[in-house]
């Protein structure tokens, strides 16, 4: 008797194995496996799947498992080669010149092997292609699932992510790239770009200032540094139209006599503070990461206010003070949305050439000069929503009556591709590049129209996963200055001590050896200091740095080479703690800490 033709093929009787290209009928005799294949056919097999990670290979190398997932006699066999020519021998584990592969093996329903992938040798990504074959062996044919495309948003196939194969290989790729840096830095968005004006009128020891331009958040604000010819070196101001007549009025912190026309500048809180997003990358943290790699990350970031300038700690941040960046550049003119009032050339809609990754919520560029010059803000990314009452007439038990009801009147997405195509992504099919619009929370004025390079922040764990790709999560560990000390929240912890150039009679200027790290709002104490009067405050200093003279709320009475202690501010600033990052991305990413969010400036 022969094999049945559903059947598979006895290879050995015995403990004796058939001659290659035969096998055993059951009365023991041998047949040729062409003979029974030509007369019952083939036992069909199907692998079903193939399980696998498909993130990058970890630069530094690792072990990856793939599973094969099929009927139990299914035959296949497994190539891996990169392209440098190399092949993966499977007996050997290593990388060889020599074609290898993982000949004619048996499924079992599922078949595992580990591939162990070498250090990246240099900075060049490493591309690795890996070819399932679907077997033919003995009376067994075996074939892979049938073949369920997935695609790309830009309409490329996805080979990672496309399950079966219409063919007898189903392949796959993987790659191996240089290490990327997720860079943890700092920004102000608001507070650190300087504005400049002139002055409009001659003034003579006085603390009050005009200037021509309109006031407004976006050309001075209360604390920052008042930059002119006339005015001394540390002037802040403290008020915007101090009385409420005159919006170009300014009141500041140390009389000033300027002259007509000269020009001024307005440095906020933040200014030169170090490091400083795109500015400066002194004291910032750089962690080496692989793309894709996932895990908890170490980070130390020091941070140094601008000169005459100290911190004051108002909480530890989270990671919802975290953010990141995308810039985009405005198309040539507004598009009015159906009602909108656009009398003051103002506009919620704007067209943008590339809206990829930017979402509800995200804020726009609230800088006072350079890309965000012409925004208005504060302003998020959001939807555009009308609404009108309609009345209805209901009848009563006795009269009519009439209900109102609001409904929606305009809806406009946050977002909106108006059927654009997308036109790039990357090798995991992430999108990058595709023109659309954006709704804003305020209305924009038609100077922005063109813009170009203007920053949209996205803050927190999906701002920041919508705009890179990446997850993170923050822990703060803690945070100190010059070295030791842990602030708590709202504190006053001990900062900056100096000592008297000279000897005080109930004064309420004291001439200091270094005012350099003393800013308006510390308190004072030390030797000398009135007991009776409760925290001193500082109220201004004479210079920037170096040797000066503070003004101080309440008169003392100090001697000479004192030491004075001045609290609630440091002009250093160090926070330590853990990132957890899952699923780095293709390119460098820089995390920024939004100083204005947890920070003060005094």
């Amino acid at each position: 008797m022969e094999h049945g033709e559903n059947e598979f093929l006895k290879k050995t009787r015995d403990g004796v194995a058939a001659p290659a290209g035969f096998h055993y009928m059951t009365n023991g005799k041998l047949m040729p496996d062409a003979d029974h294949v030509a007369v019952h056919g083939y036992v069909d097999q199907k692998i079903f799947d193939f399980v696998f990670k498909d993130i990058d290979i970890l630069n530094e190398g690792e072990t990856r498992s793939f599973s094969i997932v099929g009927d139990a006699k299914a035959i296949f066999s497994l190539e891996i080669y990169d392209n440098t020519g190399l092949y993966y021998d499977f007996d050997t584990k290593v990388w060889t010149a020599e074609k290898a592969m993982l000949k004619k093996k048996e499924v079992g329903k599922v078949y595992n092997v580990d591939i162990v992938f070498a250090k990246l040798p240099s900075a060049s990504t490493k591309t690795y292609t890996i070819n399932l074959h679907a077997e033919t062996h003995f009376n067994i044919k075996t074939s892979h699932a049938s073949s369920t495309d997935a695609r790309n948003a830009d309409g490329s196939v996805n080979i990672n992510n496309t399950r079966g194969s219409n063919s007898s290989v189903l392949t796959k790729v993987l790659y191996q790239d240089d290490i990327k840096e997720l860079r943890i830095s700092m920004v102000a968005p608001s507070l650190s770009d300087s504005s400049s004006s002139t002055i409009d009128g001659a003034t003579s020891n006085t603390n009050r200032i005009v200037i021509d331009d309109a006031t407004g958040s976006s050309m001075v604000r209360v604390g920052d540094l008042v930059v002119s010819t006339g005015v001394n070196s540390h002037t802040l101001v403290l008020s915007v139209n101090p009385d409420g007549d005159n919006t170009k009025e300014i009141e500041v912190s140390v009389n000033a006599s300027v002259v007509d026309g000269a020009v001024v500048t307005f440095r906020p809180p933040f200014y030169s503070m170090e490091p400083q997003a795109i500015k400066t990358q002194v004291g910032s943290n750089k962690l080496p990461i692989s793309t894709g790699e996932s895990g908890s990350f170490g980070f130390s970031i020091d941070i140094t206010a601008n000169e005459g300038r100290v911190f004051k700690v108002l909480r530890a941040p989270t990671t919802n003070d975290l953010c990141t960046t995308a810039t985009v550049t405005f198309g040539s003119a507004a598009l009015a949305i159906e009602g909108e009032d656009v009398s003051g050339s103002t506009y919620y809609r704007w067209p943008i050439t590339n809206i990829a990754n930017l979402g509800r919520g995200m804020v726009l560029d609230p800088s006072r000069s350079g890309t965000g010059a012409n925004t208005t803000t504060p302003a998020l990314i959001a939807d555009y929503k009308t609404t009108v009452v309609e009345s209805t007439i209901k009848k009563g038990v006795y009269d009519d009556y009439i209900t109102k009801t609001v409904v929606d009147d305009v809806l406009i997405g946050a977002v909106d591709n108006a059927f654009n195509d997308v036109t790039a992504v990357d090798r995991n099919g992430r999108i990058t590049a595709q023109a659309g619009n954006i709704v804003f929370s305020e209305k924009q004025a038609d100077a922005l129209k063109s813009d170009a390079g203007v920053r949209i922040f996205g803050y927190g764990t999906s701002g920041i996963e919508a705009l890179t790709g990446v997850g993170v999560t923050l822990n703060v560990t803690s945070m100190a200055y010059n070295g030791d000390g842990v602030f708590a929240q709202g504190d006053g912890t001990l900062a900056v001590s100096t000592t008297t150039r000279f000897a005080v009679a109930n004064s309420t200027s004291i001439n200091l050896t270094d005012v350099t790290n003393i800013s308006a709002g510390m308190t004072v104490r030390g030797a000398g200091i009135n007991p009776l009067v409760d925290n001193p405050t500082v109220i201004s200093k004479s210079v920037v740095s170096g040797s000066g003279v503070i003004l101080v709320s309440s008169a003392q009475t100090i001697e000479r080479g004192q030491t004075l202690f001045f609290d609630g501010g440091t002009p250093t600033l160090t926070i330590r703690g853990n990132m957890e990052v899952t699923n780095m991305a293709l390119n460098t990413v820089e995390l920024l800490f939004d100083a204005e969010r947890f920070l003060e400036v005094i």
